[in-house]
């Protein structure tokens, strides 16, 4: 095992959530001592909060508070609690790993922990490097309560067993060519391996950034998993442009959406599978389905609930599943919000790269509670226009929005919401922010205009499976189905609306960064009216006067990295950033250094 790196390099970002994650939680023990003594040593068991997502400054905040409730209850500890509030704003302050690292170790010291003497059996070792922290094990040990080395070696040669197969069907994927008899059982042996645990390699891709992408418009092929091993996966021209969705599709001869979902939660090991199909060739995303509340109150049902959700999406998210669709039904405004921000705080995942999407039934009324009065919103783009604001609430990457209702096939949705409220809602979702996804009885034909709506997602599973609409049973996934509608979005994509809503899905984004040029800013606003009108010519014509916008040309780089760099190339030109932001040229100053030290959990906290 010597050939191991028992290194691990924390950024400042990582470190300083780590770092201010331990503030608190000592502060919360040296609460619960007391609460004990006071009561003649009976530990008071409180249940354990539902986590939420939360910044830095929000974290910041909540030591705040619990000092000052630790203070007002326990006087005693007014010394420790203020000391360990003082180190939680350095902490937050910190601009070194050095500074951060040394308030870090002068909190564990004051809350009674040792440091290391030479005498020490401590394996381990903590150092500040120029711009990292770094945590190093001498060996991994070998305690009876521990974990053996040789299990560490075999799980490392079970991983490496299931890239050697993911790498093999790439191979014979180009190469056009059915499996040996040899192949065939490797990748038999690896399915054995996924089903008992082994995680397909970390290396995946993402769905991207809207306006940022080779594509801008994706069609997603929904399937439960068989379908996309033999007929998606098999094939390179049907992963250009493709996301590969994860769902079960069929009704099972219930129509009544109420009783059953259009969608459902898919198998967790048909997905894994898919992953090993798909490799790094395209983006997986799976259906989660939406939350059960077993009693009907939300409120009394929400940790379970959101523990099951969050759980699902984590075992996706795990086997590099890049966006986990969750239902938001049956809550209010203000109670989606809470089970949002919730399920966001307790996945286990890398939000840079792996979404969560609020899926929102357009067909479905929803009562927005968030002033403290009753308002049942009814209207179709109303729905969906709310679902815009409760998704940025809820702290979700991605808003979806479905047809879909008791009647299969299912109403287009293109044909439920008029063309001009599909492009508003996808520009002001844009805006915020957010990538966008659009659902429900869409046929081959429909792909052209929802390439001229920008829209990031399309999501089409009946129409290109075979189907029984007696039972509403779906029959096997066509390939010439899904090579058809990548042709019309190719061509589409190609036309001035398509090349329009391409340009206007960048425009978007960088309005939303802060990195749009301020004079680009009312072409931006005339190029959204003159799509909502589909004025072809003169879209052709502004796109040609727009040109080339600085920093708006496709890399390589992690999404996080290459928005960090957009900022600092608006330094050259007076930028929507600079107008909005007092702040612009400070932030700009952390940015950069940031960018040097390519601290990503950082600058997602910090970035738009």
């Amino acid at each position: 095992m010597s050939n191991i790196s028992l290194e691990r390099p924390v950024t400042l970002g990582e470190f300083r959530r780590l770092a201010l994650e331990e503030t608190k939680r000592q502060l919360l023990y040296k609460k619960e001592i007391e609460e004990s003594l006071a009561a003649g040593g009976f530990m008071k068991r409180l249940p354990p909060p539902l986590i939420v997502q939360v910044s830095f400054h929000e974290l910041y905040s909540q030591i705040v508070e619990l000092a000052k409730e630790i203070i007002k209850e326990f006087p005693s500890l007014k010394d420790i609690s203020e000391k360990s509030v003082s180190l939680g704003q350095n902490m937050l302050e910190a601009q070194s790993v050095k500074a951060l690292l040394e308030s870090y170790l002068e909190l564990l010291e004051i809350h009674g922990f040792k440091g290391d003497t030479d005498t020490s059996s401590d394996n381990f070792s903590i150092r500040a490097g120029e711009n990292i922290i770094y945590i190093e094990a001498r060996e991994i040990g070998n305690d009876t309560g521990g974990i053996p080395p040789d299990i560490v070696k075999a799980d490392m040669s079970d991983q490496a067993f299931v890239a050697a197969v993911a790498n093999m069907i790439a191979v014979v994927r180009k190469m056009e060519r059915p499996l040996t008899k040899d192949e065939r059982s490797a990748v038999l042996a690896a399915y054995r391996l996924l089903d008992r645990g082994v995680q397909v390699p970390s290396a995946y891709q993402s769905i991207g950034i809207s306006g940022f992408r080779k594509y801008q418009t994706n069609l997603s092929v929904a399937n439960p998993g068989e379908g996309h091993i033999q007929v998606t996966c098999s094939s390179t021209l049907l992963l250009a442009g493709t996301v590969i969705h994860i769902e079960h599709i069929d009704r099972d001869g219930e129509r009544d959406r109420e009783k059953l979902e259009p969608y459902r939660l898919p198998a967790i090991i048909n997905a894994a599978r898919v992953r090993l199909h798909t490799g790094t060739a395209a983006p997986c995303t799976a259906f989660i389905g939406r939350p059960i509340f077993e009693s009907g109150n939300v409120i009394r049902d929400l940790l379970k609930s959101v523990h099951m959700t969050s759980g699902a999406c984590t075992s996706m998210f795990m086997n590099g599943v890049s966006d986990c669709k969750i239902g938001i039904e049956r809550m209010t405004s203000s109670e989606a919000t809470k089970f949002m921000r919730a399920v966001a705080g307790n996945v286990v995942r890398d939000p840079t790269r792996q979404y969560l999407s609020a899926a929102f039934n357009i067909n479905l009324p929803i009562i927005d509670d968030r002033d403290g009065n009753l308002k049942q919103i009814s209207n179709k783009f109303e729905i969906a226009r709310l679902g815009i604001d409760l998704a940025v609430e809820g702290r979700f990457e991605k808003v979806t929005w479905d047809g879909s209702s008791n009647q299969e096939p299912s109403i287009p949705i293109v044909e439920q919401l008029s063309y001009e409220e599909l492009i508003e809602l996808i520009h002001l979702a844009h805006e915020r922010g957010l990538e966008t996804y659009i659902s429900a009885g869409l046929q081959p034909h429909h792909m052209k205009e929802c390439t001229y709506l920008g829209v990031d997602g399309v999501g089409i599973g009946t129409s290109l499976h075979d189907y029984n609409p007696d039972t509403g049973l779906r029959g096997q996934l066509k390939k010439e189905r899904v090579q058809e509608v990548l042709e019309i979005r190719n061509v589409a994509a190609g036309e001035p609306l398509g090349r329009g809503a391409a340009l206007l899905a960048k425009m978007d984004r960088m309005y939303f960064e802060g990195t749009l040029p301020i004079s680009l800013e009312s072409k931006r606003q005339k190029l959204f009216e003159l799509m909502k009108k589909k004025l072809e010519e003169d879209v052709n014509n502004l796109i040609d006067e727009i040109g080339e916008i600085p920093g708006s040309v496709l890399t390589q780089e992690h999404p996080v990295i290459e928005q960090a760099k957009r900022m600092l190339i608006s330094a050259t030109y007076d930028s929507i950033g600079a107008n909005r932001d007092s702040n612009w040229n400070g932030l700009m100053k952390s940015v950069e250094k940031l960018v040097k030290n390519r601290d990503i959990s950082e600058l997602y906290d910090l970035l738009p």
